[in-house]
């Protein structure tokens, strides 16, 4: 079992690789043709092109024609080189502060990147995280993210756990709609596609009386409705993003209204 000292010197350790502070000192002579920084690119374009499941020490080393050997003496491990990958994938700009003063349009824009960013590198989504961000990327987004929930009015702790309810609501968005283009890819169609032939299959087994609801949602035609309107913007859980998102910045105003007015 991980102690709590494990698992603080893992964060730490972190921390140190992704600012390079776990690096000896450059030392004078002929700069070496191989870095950390060209091993951690050439993996985000294995993982870009032929998927997360394809990254090796193996597939890097041959992908910059080196020796597997090479590669450890600026990167210690795979998981050292999956950690490094995530704040890459990373580095995309956050929004910037509002002229406005709009926190909620920031929010917004905020989850609209992030799931972009997600979009440029889908196996990112497929990577275990193992705790907050640590890496310079990683931490302009989350000062970014904190800045706007901050600017609603709530407090730094509860800004923090309302950041980390955004950045699940739109990885697991990103994931879920990788995994259905995924799925669709290997049926040879599209996610439209998928999302009426799931209706037309609804239709053969729900009865008003055993699923009312689910029938009211067929008889209304709601997945024809959604899978025309996909159809022409792309498709994907990430384009119905925006009312999820709207309902949970409805909630952190009307919780901070009710705070100001000595209700909460």
């Amino acid at each position: 079992m991980t102690t709590e000292d494990e698992r603080k010197s893992r964060m730490a350790r972190d921390v140190e690789l992704l600012w390079g502070l776990d690096t000896a000192p450059a030392r004078r002579g002929p700069k070496p043709r191989l870095s950390r920084e060209a091993v951690v690119r050439a993996a985000v374009a294995v993982a870009d092109t032929e998927g997360i499941e394809a990254v090796s020490m193996q597939r890097v080393a041959k992908e910059l024609g080196y020796t597997t050997m090479s590669l450890y003496r600026h990167v210690d491990s795979k998981e050292d080189m999956l950690v490094l990958m995530l704040d890459a994938a990373m580095d995309g700009d956050p929004p910037g502060p509002r002229e406005d003063g709009d926190w909620r349009a920031g929010l917004e824009e905020w989850c609209h990147r992030a799931i972009d960013m997600s979009r440029a590198h889908p196996w990112s989504v497929y990577v275990g995280i193992s705790g907050p961000p640590s890496g310079p990327n990683g931490l302009r987004w989350m000062e970014s993210g904190l800045r706007e929930l901050v600017a609603s009015g709530l407090d730094i702790g509860e800004a923090l756990q309302m950041l980390v309810l955004l950045s699940a609501v739109t990885r697991e968005t990103a994931r879920l709609e990788a995994d259905m283009s995924r799925a669709a890819r290997a049926a040879g169609g599209t996610m439209v596609d998928s999302e009426r032939d799931y209706s037309l299959g609804l239709r053969r087994v729900v009865t008003a009386e055993q699923f009312p609801t689910i029938a009211r949602m067929l008889e209304e035609h709601i997945l024809e409705e959604e899978a025309g309107e996909a159809d022409e913007r792309s498709g994907g859980p990430a384009e119905e993003l925006d009312f999820g998102i709207r309902r949970i910045l409805d909630g952190i105003e009307v919780y901070v209204r009710a705070k100001r007015a000595g209700g909460t």
